[in-house]
């Protein structure tokens, strides 16, 4: 556990994530409805959306002091576990590069194709993999 979050009970903690998670994850399913698209549709802007913006709420609320400075610590995991962690985990993988960019800018571009193509890989091998096991189903 962070230093910064010492102290705090766990089940008050995982309570807060909890409730941030439900909420972020409705939020989400709520602009698949008012984008249009609760279903595979051609472009899937829904998903942009929520990984674009998903971006910039972590990132402007973990790097704003204030923002730091005026809410509990249990309040901002649950904002930044919870609300936008569930939300959106593209948002996670941005910042990500940003902080490792800081150190080395080889490592925060060779992470960043890693996660992209390591995720389409294991999505190709996922798609397989859920293909086959629906034929074997299928045949007796």
């Amino acid at each position: 556990m962070p230093n910064c979050l010492k102290g705090i009970s766990r089940l008050k903690l995982y309570v807060a994530i909890g409730i941030g998670g439900v909420i972020g994850s409705s939020l989400r399913f709520l602009l698949s409805f008012l984008f249009g698209t609760n279903n595979f549709s051609a472009f899937p802007w829904a998903t942009l959306t929520v990984n674009v913006s998903g971006a910039f709420l972590l990132t402007f609320v973990l790097f704003t002091p204030f923002i730091k400075d005026k809410i509990s610590p249990t309040i901002f995991t649950a904002i930044t576990t919870g609300v936008i962690g569930s939300y959106t985990t593209f948002s996670t993988i941005t910042v990500e590069v940003i902080l490792v960019g800081k150190e080395n800018v080889f490592y925060a571009f060779l992470y960043l194709f890693l996660t992209i193509c390591g995720g389409l890989l294991c999505s190709f091998i996922g798609y397989k993999v859920a293909k086959s096991l629906k034929k074997e189903a299928i045949v007796p």
